[in-house]
């Protein structure tokens, strides 16, 4: 089954040029989500990179943000930051390393209003728009949307430790406000902003909160990972009093790397579902419904630079690729109802049309 593409009509005039927000001439918008967990290899830099894809072919804009010194996010994407020797230091004659290409890094450091939006480099993930959609192709007939990303790289972590606490207002000047009055701020020319965060509660994940309005809680379907929880979520609460950013909000926990036969995941899930039904429980975060099945096929993406959906067309791949691929979409629908996109529910029923039913998940009733 395929889904009926929507008549041109239908789609928000400009949608191909620009978000959906501004294509509904609506300029304020609460678009930038955090994924946040206080552990190390949670899944974030894997769920922002699902998210991005799912995305894009849902033929919405979609803005990664990488906040993480390691630059996964960034060179997943295709956009390694790249260093060129710019000079040489007076004492000892040591090379002065330059991006070659602006980073989050430079738009921290710029301090002006709006600047994120020279700092974006497009993704090129090359999508066959002749594909349908469960082949890797678009929901929409010819649409897919825009990645953009602003890139990061260990330069980060060195200059955070400088960092006092009115700079971590910096990012989200930057690309909360626009560049002169009356403009768009770079935001809201995106319909989803994504910031992809370190491990641990640094000034940089405090820098990412501020940015943002929303916050996503991913971690590994572990011991660890679910200890990891309350820490996190103390965090947000830290955020929202210490720093002043009442308005970050958790939408809720995604569970990453998750083997539907682990007995001992399957206990463990259980138990959190039994804590968080405990009066003053620390486990208080909604669960969202879909579990990213733990398969090579995501390794095998992130190291070839593409999406998960391009192994849809991979025989020996397409199955786990097909499950993660699910799993993902549903995710970003629940996201994008989240942050109430005008467009959410013309997704979601087109999505749950798209997938033949011989190949459709559990995943795809419940969403």
């Amino acid at each position: 089954m395929s889904v009926t593409p929507v008549p041109e009509a239908a789609l928000p005039e400009g949608h191909a040029d620009t978000s959906t927000w501004l294509a509904h001439d609506i300029k304020s918008v609460a678009n930038v989500v955090a994924l946040m967990m206080r552990k190390g290899g949670a899944g974030k830099t894997t769920l922002t990179l699902l998210l991005a894809d799912a995305l894009a072919r849902f033929g919405l804009h979609v803005l990664v943000v990488d906040l993480d010194p390691q630059g996964n996010s960034s060179i997943g994407l295709g956009h390694k930051v790249v260093l060129e020797q710019t000079g040489e230091t007076k004492l000892g004659k040591k090379p002065i390393m330059t991006p070659t290409e602006p980073t989050v890094l430079e738009v921290i450091e710029a301090d002006t209003e709006g600047v994120a939006d020279d700092a974006i480099q497009i993704v090129d993930w090359g999508y066959d728009l002749d594909e349908p959609f469960h082949r890797g192709g678009p929901l929409f007939a010819g649409k897919v949307g825009r990645i953009g990303v602003i890139p990061s790289y260990r330069a980060l972590e060195v200059t955070a430790a400088t960092w006092r606490p009115n700079d971590l207002e910096k990012l989200a000047n930057a690309l909360l406000l626009p560049s002169e009055k009356g403009g768009i701020a770079p935001n809201a020319k995106w319909d989803v902003v994504l910031i992809d965060t370190p491990p641990g509660g640094s000034l940089i994940s405090i820098m990412a909160a501020k940015a943002a309005y929303r916050a996503l809680l991913v971690t590994q379907a572990q011991r660890f990972g679910v200890e990891a929880i309350p820490e996190t979520l103390l965090l947000v609460d830290d955020i929202r009093e210490s720093y002043k950013h009442d308005e970050l909000d958790v939408l809720g926990l995604v569970f990453n790397e998750y083997t539907e036969r682990s007995q001992t995941q399957r206990h463990l899930m259980a138990e959190v579902n039994a804590e968080q039904q405990r009066e003053g429980s620390p486990y208080e975060v909604d669960v969202w419904k879909g579990r990213v099945p733990n398969y090579t096929v995501v390794d095998k993406s992130q190291n070839a630079e593409a999406p998960l959906s391009a192994f849809l067309t991979s025989s020996a791949d397409r199955e786990p690729a097909r499950k993660v691929c699910q799993v993902a979409e549903g995710v970003a629908i629940q996201l994008l109802e989240a942050i109430g996109h005008p467009r959410a529910g013309e997704v979601k029923q087109a999505w749950k049309q798209a997938w033949p039913a011989d190949l459709r998940m559990p995943i795809i009733r419940e969403v």
